[in-house]
């Protein structure tokens, strides 16, 4: 009986230790929404969104940059490019690339599977 109550104390506090982790590694993203900025799960991202990319933010969708100087982005996890690649205005940002350097706000133009990123994984 107490090995019984023991073992289920030890698998709740384990499922509570992984829900906490998820919750601390989801994408979170700045979004401008009723005219001011939210931060919310990228899962809540829809197109036509405003989103605001800071240095060491994970791009939450494919977006289209429309407001700031440049940013750079690693894309090796989608591309295989080992170099960081530059975006400017009105280039494409890939969901799950990292800003390594810059700050620009950003069109959401395409989440979950519709995103470059999706459709690479739906292919597998």
């Amino acid at each position: 009986m107490v090995n019984a109550i023991v073992g289920f104390w030890q698998e709740h506090k384990a499922g509570n230790a992984i829900e906490l982790l998820k919750q601390r590694l989801s994408i979170k993203a700045r979004v401008l929404r009723d005219g001011k900025w939210q931060e919310m799960p990228a899962g809540e991202l829809v197109p036509g969104d405003i989103a605001r990319l800071r240095l060491g933010d994970i791009i939450p969708a494919d977006v289209k940059l429309i407001d700031g100087d440049y940013l750079l982005t690693d894309e090796s996890a989608l591309t295989g490019e080992s170099l960081p690649v530059e975006k400017h205005l009105s280039d494409v940002g890939y969901a799950s690339s990292i800003v390594k350097q810059g700050e620009m706000n950003a069109l959401v133009v395409n989440t979950g599977a519709r995103t470059f990123f999706g459709k690479t994984t739906t292919r597998l």
